[in-house]
């Protein structure tokens, strides 16, 4: 763990090093668990699994969808969402958090914060739309409720896209950054 720490031009603190690298196993651990669980749910109709359903825009194609999956299945698959989210809400917080302060220009900068900050809206996203998700199952089927939890994946996954994007184009910065003055 030293020798990577030690790649870099200003070392990251090792309290949030560690932290960070706790962060990143928990990612992964559950990235892992929510794929294999919920592989499952993956088949010629949903090939992308419950993404088909959290983009499910009406009773009609929730109900299709629902009825080619195995409902305890899907159920599990929602419960070990509400775990995830957490988890990677606290990892991109804290990636966000190192790249943003990393970065020399303060445009780049406030990006990564505003990004930072937007994680929370992606977090709040993902329990409503799971929780919209949850109602339909238990037979609730209001049409705004399909469209919320349309938008609200939508939204959820364009954060997360943006805060992606913003952390890989950032990486070269933890290896070259020289000294300021």
């Amino acid at each position: 763990m030293s020798n990577l720490h030690g790649l870099f031009q200003y070392p990251i603190p090792m309290k949030l090093y560690q932290k960070w690298i706790v962060s990143f196993a928990l990612l992964l651990g559950f990235s892992y668990l929510m794929q294999w669980q919920g592989s499952a749910l993956k088949n010629s109709f949903t090939p992308m699994g419950i993404v088909h359903l959290e983009f499910a825009q009406t009773a009609e194609l929730f109900q299709k969808i629902v009825a080619s999956w195995d409902v305890q299945t899907l159920r599990w698959n929602i419960a070990i969402d509400f775990l995830y989210i957490p988890i990677y809400t606290y990892f991109f917080q804290l990636t966000l958090s190192i790249f943003a302060h990393r970065h020399r220009s303060k445009l780049v900068q406030q990006m990564g914060i505003l990004l930072k900050n937007a994680i929370f809206l992606a977090f709040f996203c993902d329990l409503a739309e799971n929780t919209g998700m949850i109602i339909s199952l238990m037979g609730f089927h209001a049409s705004i409720i399909y469209i919320l939890t349309f938008w609200l994946a939508g939204l959820k996954f364009a954060i997360l896209g943006f805060s992606l994007i913003y952390i890989l184009v950032s990486i070269p910065t933890l290896f070259f950054r020289t000294k300021q003055n």
